[in-house]
């Protein structure tokens, strides 16, 4: 049972339009509506609205967040890599992105306002507080992906329809001391004592940390040129700064399979997540998460039974495989190599495996090895078996043979994300083809170590760096028995080349890596260099010759606000 049971929206409430179908939405009383959510009931009610606003985000596909990095390509669906980059502001994902963000802001500032009028509880200053946590959490969402967007900051009782649009600097210095406030209140919990569902104080370091860092990379270099030049002179040290209150003297101590481990998703390593449960959602069966469904190859039809109904919209790359060096265990933790029969017989229960996928860096004695041991029989009825994943030969990889590439459109032809799996009984039989209960996590340890370690980076701490990475690595289960030497860095290693390969192995398939490109002015290098689906830069060129490093704004937030919104470069 999750720790918040998250009550459900009906009808909509954004920037643009009134929000009276929101406020009637729960009124299970026969007090007016500003009567209901000035009870303790109501806010309640309220602040757990908000919550659940957060989930629409993340079971859409997550095309915002990884397509079009050097990750991830083409899947099932052959045409999102060469679609990404055509996105207009007539593109509907992004029409809902941008209105579901605008709609969790107007909860957020719903909870704010009523709670200064509500029945005085023990937690109604605490909700306030978890309330500009969440809004500040959309902002620093918004903003990485559209740059300045409007900042609307009250709740609107009927259509409001002139919203300035704010400049990057402003936005970001809202974020920042929105998240500098919470770091320290009072009134807002400590992780402890909130848990993972609820917005908190270890949080709030975490995405203070976050914001801080991203503005200092914001400093008028290179294809970033076209954006505000915001940055300020100790903002790498402020991230290293936040990064450490965050990580707060503790190590990782459970490995990345068991830190994501269905049954383990209160566990400390965990700062906030985005919570499901069957218990708490309108459809079991097709309202969760989809992050367990996206990264592989289709994984067939009806016929195999307990599949993960694999969308396999964004398989990893060829590039992919190789972040991962030899004695990383992550590798083995974070992808499934082992088809079997039943794809979830892989978690405990004996059964036939069909298809066998070798590490890149497996030999043919290797392979065999794996073959021969084999005392329960379940390999004799392979039906394919061998190293899938080639050793890099020449980058970019559009001048690399076709065969992973091809691969990666066939049926169980690559392998493929593992770390999400929900293999409970429960969710087998109340998934539908994209649906899990897994939690989707927003703010973890690893990536603080990993926030910090960048940051050293940039203020020429290299040695400090290293200290992060190191400690990182000594996660139970990411340096393999004898690979002690090879997986220990140094501070020459240090350099934000290396730091994206890191995050590439510690971050696999969570919702990081096309902002982390962005962020360090690696966008266009990476995706063009790497992703082996071969689009050229000249397609990430708008119209008017600048790289689209933003999303466009939608028309539809265009068309309906009287104040003047000019649209980002490239569109």
């Amino acid at each position: 049972m999750k720790k918040i049971i998250y009550m459900m929206v009906v009808g909509a409430m954004v920037l643009f339009t009134g929000c009276s179908d929101f406020l009637e939405q729960d009124n299970r009383s026969d007090v007016p509506t500003d009567g209901f959510y000035n009870t303790a009931e109501g806010f309640e009610s309220l602040t757990n609205a908000m919550y659940s606003s957060l989930r629409p985000i993340f079971t859409d596909q997550p095309n915002l967040f990884v397509g079009g990095t050097d990750l991830y390509g083409d899947g099932k669906s052959e045409s999102v890599v060469w679609t990404y980059y055509t996105f207009t502001s007539a593109e509907s994902h992004l029409a809902n992105f941008y209105q579901r963000c605008y709609k969790g802001i107007q909860l957020a500032n719903s909870v704010i306002a009523y709670g200064e009028t509500t029945a005085q509880t023990k937690v109604r200053e605490q909700y306030i507080d978890e309330a500009r946590f969440v809004r500040a959490w959309y902002y620093f969402t918004l903003v990485q992906q559209f740059g300045g967007v409007p900042l609307s900051n009250e709740m609107y009782s009927s259509a409001v329809m002139s919203h300035p649009r704010s400049s990057l600097k402003d936005v970001y210095d809202f974020i920042i001391s929105e998240f500098e406030y919470l770091a320290t209140s009072s009134k807002l919990p400590d992780r402890n004592s909130a848990g993972v569902g609820r917005a908190n104080k270890r949080a709030a370091n975490f995405f203070l940390a976050k914001a801080y860092l991203t503005r200092a990379w914001l400093n008028g270099q290179g294809y970033e040129a076209q954006e505000e030049n915001i940055a300020q002179s100790n903002d790498f040290a402020n991230a290293a700064k936040y990064a450490l209150l965050a990580i707060n003297n503790e190590k990782p101590d459970e490995s990345i399979e068991k830190v994501f481990d269905i049954a383990n998703e209160a566990n400390d390593e965990f700062f906030w997540s985005v919570q499901y449960s069957s218990e708490s959602v309108n459809n079991p069966s097709g309202d969760g998460s989809r992050q367990m469904c996206q990264f592989g190859s289709y994984l067939g039809g009806s016929e195999w039974q307990y599949n993960k109904s694999m969308d396999g919209n964004y398989s990893p790359t060829l590039w992919f495989h190789h972040q991962f060096d030899k004695g990383d265990g992550r590798y083995e933790q974070t992808f499934m190599f082992e088809f079997h029969q039943n794809y979830f017989d892989f978690y405990g229960k004996k059964s036939t495996i069909k298809f066998y996928y070798a590490p890149w860096w497996a030999t043919d004695a290797d392979i065999e090895a794996w073959k021969a041991d084999d005392p329960d029989g379940l390999k004799k009825d392979l039906q394919y078996v061998g190293k899938t994943i080639a050793e890099p030969t020449e980058y970019p990889l559009s001048k690399a043979p076709e065969t992973f590439k091809n691969r990666r459109h066939m049926d169980f032809g690559v392998p493929c994300i593992r770390k999400f799996d929900d293999y409970t009984e429960a969710s087998k039989a109340n998934r539908s083809s994209t649906c899990s209960m897994h939690d989707v996590v927003l703010a973890r340890l690893g990536e603080a170590y990993l926030i910090a370690a960048e940051a050293y980076i940039q203020t020429n701490q290299a040695a400090k760096a290293a200290e992060m990475i190191n400690t990182l690595r000594q996660r139970p289960g990411t340096i393999k028995p004898g690979f002690e030497a090879e997986m220990a860095v140094k501070a020459a290693d240090m350099n934000i080349e290396f730091i994206l390969k890191e995050r590439a192995c510690e971050m696999a398939g969570e919702y990081v890596r096309w902002t982390d490109l962005k962020r360090t002015h690696k966008l266009v290098e990476y995706f063009t260099t790497y992703n082996e689906d071969n689009v050229p830069a000249a397609n990430i060129k708008g119209v008017d010759g600048k790289y689209k490093i933003l999303r466009p704004i939608p028309q539809s937030a265009i068309d309906l606000n009287k104040a003047e919104m000019t649209q980002n470069p490239g569109y």
